[in-house]
């Protein structure tokens, strides 16, 4: 329980921002407080994002089907995004709250960068600017990927994104411009290259809820894999985990001897697992989101393309059929147990909360996989994912092998068999890649469908599958009960999610194509 009650209290820190429901909300102004390094230590506490996309990514994409009308179709924000609709702004985890959250959040860390500045960057405070720098960069990271299209060297430059605050904003009252994606890119780089040698472990004194150098480190290797930079990618994922045999993966066989759901998530958040390289307290409630029947993660989507589906590992994954559950309707892994803080004994109300894990060394070790792919180097990559294969009771693949599992070439001499597996494998595992930078056919692709694959299983209920269907240009569908299909193409503009209506109404430049 000792986790438990470090996460609460990391979470009664980090609600200071508060909710951040209008886009106009006025940061504190701290600047008479902030006369000191342990002050402007403390604000950068609450310099991290305290709501995360996947309330209104995840069933956006391909995890998720429509079970029917046996379940109530009551929850409007998921049945917004299953449709690919906007939000109305009527639930929590929706996209007006985490534009305000990513707001907020930018407005924390600049004030914090002024203020050491003012105090004339003194030496003292080197590790938090650069704590300062990366928190800036990663909430632009998380909040340009969903507003706007993913980043590609064709058409970012073009593609609109966010705006990119460097100074604290005390009242917004007009129409900011939102820059290029390609230029919000450009931007973070740069932040994260400037703060990424400040960052000083020992400042920390519960390291696992910051950017240590580790996890500073795994976030530049997502972010130059969006990027495009694959050489880059790779050096950063090499700094986190080696270039050897890797030991630690996260080991789930231990889950098996644990009896309820809430156990299963304090292990999975765990700040003594050696795979989780930091941890992020945020206000949500997608601990209850996750929990919808009538649009969800079901048997037929987990025996097909995810933790039950076959790959070169074997016929199924078995560690994960111990987390999940049983009931074919809806298949949940515990990990985003919702806990609730209790503000007011007498009235027993407070704030609900869930911890994300955005780095952990299995997502470093798939990060490094797809780079070097890209890399052409497909032993490595094979290396890689056998690594993976193995950490959850598979068996290793040798490149040869991982590619000819996901390959679709059809054999001119294909039995009627043959061919109706391959078609299988085009509307399942190895749905078509569009991306708009060059994937070569063969080897290449079939090695990058590997690495989705893994990716999805790592990642259901997170939401960052959505990133991975816009950055491949992957076609999905959404079949609904009553037999209608519902397709998202590779270019629906669609796939950038539309400005909140509180946003738009100042001015802001919207998405095209709603």
């Amino acid at each position: 329980m000792n986790a438990l009650y470090r996460i609460a209290g990391l979470c009664l820190l980090t609600a200071s921002l508060g909710s951040c429901n209008s886009f106009l909300d006025t940061p504190p102004d701290t600047r008479t407080e902030l006369n000191r390094a342990d002050k402007i230590e403390r604000l950068l506490v609450s310099a991290y994002p305290t709501l995360l996309p996947m309330g209104f990514t995840e069933y956006r994409t391909d995890n998720a089907e429509d079970n029917g009308r046996l379940y109530e179709d009551n929850n409007r924000g998921v049945h917004e995004a299953f449709f690919w609709q906007p939000s109305s702004g009527t639930d929590w985890d929706v996209e007006t709250n985490f534009w305000s959250t990513c707001y907020g959040v930018i407005g924390t860390v600049n004030q914090a960068l002024k203020s050491i500045e003012e105090l004339g960057n003194p030496p003292e405070l080197r590790a938090a600017r650069g704590e300062a720098l990366l928190c800036r960069a990663y909430t632009n990271f998380i909040w340009v990927n969903v507003f706007g299209q993913a980043y590609n060297s064709k058409t970012s430059d073009k593609d609109l994104g966010i705006p990119y605050f460097t100074k604290p904003e005390s009242k917004l009252e007009r129409a900011v411009p939102r820059l290029s994606v390609a230029k919000v890119y450009e931007l973070i780089a740069k932040d994260i290259e400037e703060g990424l040698p400040l960052i000083d472990d020992d400042h920390y004194k519960k390291p696992i809820y910051h950017f240590t150098t580790r996890a500073a480190k795994a976030f530049a290797t997502q972010f130059y894999l969006y990027y495009e930079k694959w050489d880059k990618a790779k050096k950063y994922a090499d700094e986190v985990l080696g270039t050897g045999k890797l030991t630690n993966l996260r080991d789930m066989t231990p889950y098996s001897k644990l009896t309820n759901t809430k156990e299963i998530s304090l292990r999975y958040i765990s700040d003594s697992d050696p795979a989780n390289l930091m941890l992020l307290a945020t206000r949500s409630l997608w601990g209850r989101g996750m929990n919808n029947y009538r649009y969800t993660h079901n048997g037929h989507v987990a025996s097909t393309q995810t933790y039950r589906s076959p790959g070169p590992w074997g016929a199924y994954l078995p560690v994960y059929d111990l987390l999940y559950g049983k009931n074919d309707g809806a298949l949940r892994f515990p990990k985003y147990e919702e806990l609730f803080e209790i503000t007011d004994v007498a009235a027993q109300t407070g704030q609900p909360h869930i911890v994300a894990l955005p780095f952990t060394t299995d997502r470093v070790l798939l990060w490094r996989a797809e780079a070097r792919v890209m890399l052409s180097d497909f032993d490595g990559a094979a290396s890689d994912l056998s690594q993976w294969y193995v950490s959850k009771q598979g068996k290793a693949a040798t490149a040869q092998q991982i590619s000819q599992f996901y390959d679709v070439t059809v054999p001119a001499e294909a039995t009627d068999d043959v061919r109706e597996a391959i078609q299988r494998k085009i509307e399942t595992v190895s749905k078509p890649l569009h991306p708009k930078f060059d994937l070569a056919p063969g080897m290449q692709t079939n090695l990058m469908q590997a690495v989705l694959h893994a990716r999805r299983i790592v990642s259901v209920h997170d939401g960052s599958r959505w990133d991975d269907v816009k950055r491949y240009g992957i076609e999905i569908t959404h079949k609904l009960y009553t037999g209608e299909v519902m397709t998202l193409k590779t270019d629906d503009p669609r796939r950038a999610l539309q400005i909140p209506a509180s946003i738009l109404s100042v001015g802001v430049e919207p998405n095209p194509g709603y």
